[in-house]
């Protein structure tokens, strides 16, 4: 064996487990499109994407696609208060075979449900999960994440979606490739990640003890990259920023002079009244 092909064959790669494509709406973006045939075609992917790029679009068209090739149930998982755009969102998708179940009960193909109500379903009634926000799943060692990461081990399909996918640092990637179903995060920080045996070790703040390797820095993002899509405009994954591209912040200042503190029968007042 030639030492290239050795080391090539130390590479953690993955493979897709997903389906073409069958479904595309028609109001999506070009960039959008490009996500959906990605995630599909993966079948266990994170999608990390800005604000504003149509995330609830995406998922939704996911979920179509699966239900489509398999004729079975797919679970989105959403924090509170935020299934309601979900249902507005398929409203203008024409998708009808949706619905928010708040007790485990439910008929429809496609499944929205709270976090805080993951308890109430069964995992084996669904083959496919979005989670949205799913940067929920930061904490390594957080009730939330154990739960949704044991509920979803045995669904085929699996996709996550957040805007912040690491809020505090790069290790917390490590408990959306485990929810997914590949690396482990122990086996992460094994991998990529130095302990700083400097640290006291009674810290519990695991992303203080330990930093990314400098020599690995290009070998791990490349092992995420292959598991997730990273988008912040649509150019980072070669597409026009042309709806994107907002006009130049205009700032006006007014300043308001303070009313007097004197009252109309001429006492101080306490506190200053609310500005009119």
């Amino acid at each position: 064996m030639e030492y290239k092909e050795f080391i090539e064959n130390k590479k953690h790669s993955i493979g897709n487990s997903g389906f073409e494509c069958n479904y595309i709406p028609s109001i999506a973006f070009d960039f959008q499109q490009h996500i959906i045939e990605k995630s599909v075609k993966k079948g266990r992917i994170a999608i990390y994407a800005d604000t504003g790029l149509g995330k609830t679009l995406i998922q939704l068209s996911i979920a179509k696609n699966i239900i489509q090739h398999t004729n079975k149930k797919v679970l989105i998982l959403t924090p509170l208060a935020v299934a309601f755009q979900f249902l507005l969102e398929a409203e203008k998708l024409g998708i009808d075979d949706i619905e928010y179940s708040k007790d485990g009960k439910h008929t429809k193909k496609i499944v929205l449900c709270n976090y805080e109500r993951l308890h109430y379903f069964n995992s084996e009634d669904f083959v496919g999960v979005i989670l949205d926000e799913s940067s929920i799943l930061k904490n390594f060692d957080g009730a939330i994440k154990q739960q949704v990461t044991t509920f979803v081990k045995k669904i085929p399909y699996r996709f996550l979606s957040t805007a912040t996918p690491a809020p505090n640092d790069f290790i917390e990637l490590g408990t959306s490739s485990e929810a997914l179903g590949y690396m482990g995060y122990m086996d992460m920080l094994t991998k990529f990640f130095k302990n700083q045996n400097s640290v006291d070790s009674t810290n519990r703040n695991i992303g203080e003890k330990f930093y990314l390797k400098p020599h690995a820095e290009k070998d791990f993002f490349a092992w995420v990259n292959q598991w997730s899509i990273m988008v912040k405009m649509p150019s980072d994954i070669g597409f026009s920023n042309e709806r994107y591209s907002l006009p130049k912040l205009i700032v006006n200042k007014t300043v308001v002079a303070n009313q007097s503190m004197i009252d109309v029968n001429g006492q101080i007042q306490m506190f200053t009244p609310i500005a009119k």
